[in-house]
């Protein structure tokens, strides 16, 4: 009998709802090989840690966490209990913000651009250029109260995906931040930044159209751009259309199977995950936890 590919197991697994290609012959033997060697199954545990807390895991986690898939025989439930214990510890959220704002600020830290700001709008403004204080945010002028206001606000994306936020909800706050897209130039270039941070694609010509349309703005509540079969009339709009679309969905299953299998999903598997994403409120966490309890995260 052929034996199925690590991909074709997930995605049988993912049609099924079933262990496919872990399910076991006579109760001991899985499908396709053999057992998998302590040293497999260390590798495994490694890889897990550093994926999802940055770090590796101490000798004692490492030994521990082998031993529970070893006794637990290697299945994909066995692997998703590690997995969640993993995305259940704090260093998760810091890890998934990280790399949040490596993508959409351009390599800067959370901290650092809104300083950056601050400082300018401080330099300009003469209203503030009395402040002294060594963090520029931290003057009282109303212009730069608003940047700390929203920069704390961002600064909370950690304990919030902790605490049950979704990871659409934490990305449509950082595209509506004015700090984001401060740094973006004229709207058309807002547009393109828009569509590769979110969407991880350019945008095409009727798109950067359309949306830059938006970003100016209508008269009014007049639609002023139309984008993804929906009128827009103002910046709100256009980020209501672009995470409320299905092609922001595809982007989340695309970019964590891109970011943990080095490879972008099938057609089968990005129709399976964009099914059971919430529409309106889709979390990566459920993608991710899938993907790195699969046969092929185990065994690339």
């Amino acid at each position: 009998m052929r034996i199925p590919t690590p991909q074709v197991c997930l995605g049988l697994a993912l049609a099924l709802g079933v262990a496919a290609c872990d399910d076991t012959v006579g109760g001991n033997v899985p499908v396709g090989g053999d057992e998998a060697s302590d040293a497999a199954l260390e590798r495994f545990v490694r890889r897990a840690y550093l994926d999802l807390s940055g770090l590796p895991p101490s000798d004692a986690d490492l030994a521990a966490d082998t031993a529970t898939l070893r006794t637990g025989g290697n299945t994909p439930g066995a692997r998703r209990a590690l997995v969640q214990k993993l995305m259940g510890n704090a260093a998760w959220a810091d890890v998934w913000i990280e790399e949040l704002q490596n993508r959409v600020l351009g390599g800067e830290t959370l901290a650092y651009r809104y300083q950056f700001l601050c400082s300018i709008i401080r330099q300009q403004t003469p209203a503030c250029q009395s402040c002294m204080a060594a963090d520029p945010c931290d003057c009282a002028c109303p212009q730069l109260t608003y940047y700390k206001t929203e920069r704390d606000a961002l600064a909370t994306g950690p304990s919030d995906l902790r605490g049950g936020m979704s990871t659409s909800a934490i990305e449509r706050r950082y595209a509506m931040a004015t700090g984001y897209f401060a740094l973006s130039g004229d709207p058309e270039n807002r547009a393109r930044a828009l569509f590769v941070d979110f969407l991880g694609r350019p945008a095409e010509g009727e798109e950067i159209e359309n949306a830059r349309a938006m970003i100016f703005g209508g008269l009014g509540t007049s639609p002023a751009g139309l984008l993804f079969h929906r009128h827009g009339a103002n910046y709100m709009d256009l980020i209501d259309i672009v995470f409320d679309d299905e092609i922001y969905r595809e982007a989340v299953v695309a970019g964590a199977f891109d970011r943990y299998l080095a490879r972008q999903p099938s057609s089968a598997e990005r129709a399976h995950f964009v099914s059971v994403l919430d529409a309106t409120d889709p979390d990566a966490q459920l993608v991710i936890e899938a993907v790195l309890s699969s046969k092929e995260y185990f065994d690339p």
